[in-house]
């Protein structure tokens, strides 16, 4: 109890630091984008964070205070408090990954939501939610047989020792078979909607056919993109797998970074400056609209509305000034 009261008081601390963060490290951005990403976070603070807080005063201090059965239920109360907060946490958190059920309305220059359902249970959501629940699992498991492993090397609460590592080894092979089933979709996920991620993750500058994933490797720094044959200082790979995980596929294409950034012909892939040019058609559209709305100019901003609304979807990538901008430091 002590040390689950440590981790709740961190986890209360620095969940409230971000809170602060949101309006003072990126305030633009939540101006921008509060519509759709303020919803599920103030869900988690009225449905789960109250209900957890408020019963772990009853759970930590309730110990021959309160019925055996208001202390377990206390306990319950905790436990679905804190499973719910991770929800919408990770709706926000997923909806940053694939934004969805939302669209971008030109005249307040902000980021709407369409449909909350879809933005709640996205593919993205879900799989998120089981992961890191099912692996949060895992470790609970561990926690307890731990702790009462150590208990019967001292020889203290035997019988209730021997019936926690039962429990705990039971739940925790559950949960170790949930967190595998889980993690495989969430790489379907990402390979599908971020496949410049994946391609960071595993380190594979030039796509392959039958793309092997890394169990264990070392990345030379400072390798270019285009270099395909001195990346790994040394590997162990298990050929055809990431494409067997990212399309269900061994023999399946997985493009790597050089081919999003610089286009693949042969696999259909575009170069990554076409984006930043439907982005820039887009921003210049946007101030045409903006501009003609302030004139009451009805057919410019029509025509200026148009445009916008067929490149609207690479908007973000008018800022971006090198195509390179959007891979991250992988081999740093």
């Amino acid at each position: 109890m002590g040390l689950f009261a440590i981790n709740f008081a961190i986890g209360a601390a620095t969940g409230i630091i971000l809170e602060f963060e949101f309006g003072t490290n990126w305030a633009n951005y939540s101006w921008i984008v509060s519509d759709i990403f303020g919803a599920p976070l103030a869900i988690e603070g009225i449905m789960a964070f109250f209900l957890e807080s408020t019963f772990i005063a009853l759970m930590f201090f309730g110990w021959n205070k309160v019925g055996k059965k208001t202390h377990l239920l206390s306990t319950w109360l905790v436990a679905i408090g804190s499973t719910l907060s991770s929800w919408w946490i990770l709706v926000a958190n997923a909806w940053m990954d694939n934004p969805i059920g939302m669209h971008f309305n030109p005249d307040t220059a902000r980021s709407e939501m369409l449909n909350f359902w879809e933005v709640a249970f996205s593919p993205f959501a879900i799989y998120k939610f089981f992961h890191t629940v099912t692996s949060s699992y895992v470790v609970a498991a561990l926690f307890v047989v731990g702790i009462s492993s150590w208990y019967l090397i001292k020889k203290r609460h035997d019988s209730f020792s021997k019936k926690s590592i039962v429990v705990g080894s039971i739940f925790g092979l559950i949960a170790s078979l949930l967190v595998v089933v889980s993690g495989d979709s969430s790489t379907y996920q990402v390979t599908q909607k971020q496949p410049v991620k994946l391609a960071s993750i595993e380190g594979l500058f030039i796509g392959k056919t039958r793309a092997p994933i890394i169990v264990l490797g070392i990345l030379k720094t400072n390798v270019p993109i285009n270099d395909t044959i001195n990346q790994f200082v040394y590997k162990i790979e298990i050929p055809g797998m990431l494409s067997k995980l990212g399309f269900r596929d061994n023999n399946a294409f997985v493009p790597g970074i050089y081919d999003l950034v610089y286009g693949n012909q042969y696999q259909g892939i575009e170069p990554m400056f076409k984006r930043m040019e439907r982005g820039t058609i887009a921003m210049v559209a946007l101030n045409s609209y903006k501009s003609a709305k302030s004139k009451s100019d009805t057919s410019q901003m029509n025509l200026a509305l148009t445009d916008f609304k067929a490149n609207c979807k690479d908007l973000g990538y008018a800022y971006i000034n090198n195509p390179l901008d959007v891979v991250p430091n992988v081999s740093h």
